[in-house]
């Protein structure tokens, strides 16, 4: 699946946010809150893509 769904190739706000915060806390040494926070992102991440990316029925 594309990272992008804009014509333009750049990512949408929502992904381009998620995934400036992933960036961020994997410069983080690894602990319990990290994963915690990595889990959460990734809930978001599933979340903004799906809606996102959807295609109508045939």
């Amino acid at each position: 699946m594309p990272l992008s769904s804009r014509p333009d190739g750049q990512l949408c706000p929502a992904r381009a946010r998620i995934n400036k915060l992933i960036r961020g806390l994997m410069g983080r040494p690894a602990d319990k809150q990290r994963s915690a926070e990595y889990e959460r992102l990734l809930v978001q991440w599933a979340e903004v893509t799906q809606q996102e990316d959807v295609e109508p029925a045939a």
